[in-house]
């Protein structure tokens, strides 16, 4: 009797560890796409944003390629057809995101497009993987709460389009899809692989942009691209490494709290200090991770592969 308790305490003990490693791993991923979308506002001020996204793809997949050395590519029977999946929504996903942006202004996209934990969390339950649960509903509420506080004051409601508005939507349904498809690749395939093929995919879906000519890019802005396809590739392979040890709606919540992050970041970088209306958005939006973390019940962690070769590939690209 003593020996099974003992047992089930250590089980308990594991699952928790591992619950706090997914999320570390999905906030430090969130913290890196703040950076990056600090760089790409910067750069885009030489490069249009559809080439910006192709720099990215193209740098993360040349990345990806080099620090896999090219090996363990190979998908587990089935799986082709959904790691290519994974790779069109996202990177369909950030093509409508950049046209709201254009059309919308930045506030009012990004505002928008911070809604797709809601659209994660309803695919997953349509699909079955994953129960609403009234702590959910409350979590997901208090995301788009922060989100609101944060990026209120920004928002020009009538500078924006109609088309901005309809893309940035677009943009928040794909990625919400998008996660759900991370999060159930990653029950049987590694991180490296499904961040490769990511990339792969979407330097295709992106290749159009180069229908427009390559712009001249000066110095000052080769190093901020270097700095969006480095900050990209870490950001993206340590969200599929933490969508493996949580479910898809918990891993959506911890990821858009990069929204708090990039405003912050911003701030700094211009001399000023976070104001009040950040500090609280940011309250919320970790408030509703630290809600919807509780009796975490990850699908993908009994089962997402711990082979030597993963985790010797997942060290290489962290560090």
């Amino acid at each position: 009797m003593t020996a099974r308790v003992a047992s089930e305490a250590e089980a308990k003990g594991a699952a928790g560890g591992s619950w706090n490693h997914g999320l570390a791993a999905l906030l430090s991923s969130s913290a890196l796409f703040g950076v990056m979308a600090v760089l790409v506002r910067a750069a885009a001020r030489e490069v249009p944003a559809s080439q910006i996204a192709l720099v990215r793809f193209v740098g993360s997949f040349l990345f990806m390629l080099a620090v896999t050395r090219g090996r363990g590519l190979v998908p587990r029977p089935g799986n082709a057809k959904r790691l290519v999946l994974r790779g069109v929504i996202g990177a369909t996903s950030i093509t409508f995101y950049f046209v709201g942006i254009e059309g919308a202004g930045a506030g009012l996209a990004t505002l928008v497009q911070n809604s797709y934990p809601v659209f994660a969390a309803l695919i997953a339950v349509l699909l079955g993987d994953e129960r609403f649960t009234r702590r959910l509903g409350v979590a997901l509420a208090m995301s788009g709460a922060g989100a609101l506080v944060v990026l209120g004051a920004r928002v020009d409601v009538g500078s924006a389009t109609t088309v901005g508005i309809l893309a940035s939507i677009a943009a928040s349904m794909l990625a919400g899809a998008a996660v759900v498809t991370a999060q159930k690749l990653r029950r049987t395939e590694d991180a490296a692989k499904i961040t490769t093929w990511f990339m792969g995919v979407g330097v295709l879906v992106t290749a159009p942009a180069l229908l427009g000519g390559l712009p001249h890019v000066a110095g000052a802005t080769a190093w901020l691209l270097a700095g969006v396809v480095l900050t990209s590739v870490l950001a993206q392979w340590l969200l599929h490494h933490g969508l493996g040890f949580t479910s898809a709606s918990q891993g959506s919540l911890a990821a858009a709290t990069s929204v708090f992050l990039a405003t912050a970041i911003e701030a700094l970088t211009l001399g000023d200090l976070p104001g009040v209306r950040t500090l609280a958005g940011a309250a919320l939006m970790l408030g509703a991770v630290a809600l919807a973390w509780r009796r975490a019940t990850p699908q993908a962690a009994a089962t997402a592969p711990r082979t030597g070769a993963d985790l010797a590939a997942g060290s290489r690209v962290a560090g």
